[in-house]
């Protein structure tokens, strides 16, 4: 199972209860290690898997947008997807920027205006789901698409604000 910033949900009986410990093993540099080969001639640090991270932290992302949708109310669940938000956009450009921090960034701003994440649902679904696609494939076809899509959500998302800023 792969580590995730947060430990997000503990099943007890027939209830989800949402958990916001944090985990600061990249800080404490006790993070996901990619298994090298070494030698008894060569000792050096071992590699951060920075792709684990990155699918970790899009992981954290959906699960955290579910819990949203599954209690609309509940203020923890939005405030662990804001979380998430925050720092998988914050981590991006370590995870190769382009798509994903373009989309991120034009999730997080979307979310840094609305109160009520429900009245945005299918826009902020459209962004997660978009994030979740940029650690699907990585060509030159991908990049035309994800150009193409980002460009579609970032004019949503700049209607939505001019519109609510007009009312």
């Amino acid at each position: 199972m792969v580590k995730s910033l947060f430990k997000l949900f503990k099943k007890s009986g027939s209830s989800t209860e949402l958990l916001t410990e944090l985990d600061i093993s990249r800080v404490t540099g006790q993070a996901p290690v990619a298994e090298a080969a070494k030698t008894t001639d060569e000792v050096s640090p071992p590699e951060i898997d920075v792709e684990n991270w990155k699918q970790s932290d899009l992981d954290l992302l959906q699960i955290t947008w579910e819990g949203c949708c599954q209690d609309p109310s509940s203020e923890e669940a939005n405030t662990a997807f804001r979380t998430a938000l925050h720092n998988l956009h914050g981590a991006s450009g370590a995870y190769g920027g382009g798509a994903l921090t373009r989309l991120s960034g034009s999730l997080h701003m979307l979310v840094s205006g609305v109160e009520d994440l429900q009245s945005e649902a299918a826009l902020i679904n459209l962004h997660v789901q978009a994030c979740r696609a940029t650690g699907i494939a990585d060509t030159s076809a991908s990049d035309e698409v994800a150009d193409a899509v980002c460009d579609a959500l970032e004019q949503q998302v700049t209607a939505r604000i001019s519109a609510e800023a007009a009312a």
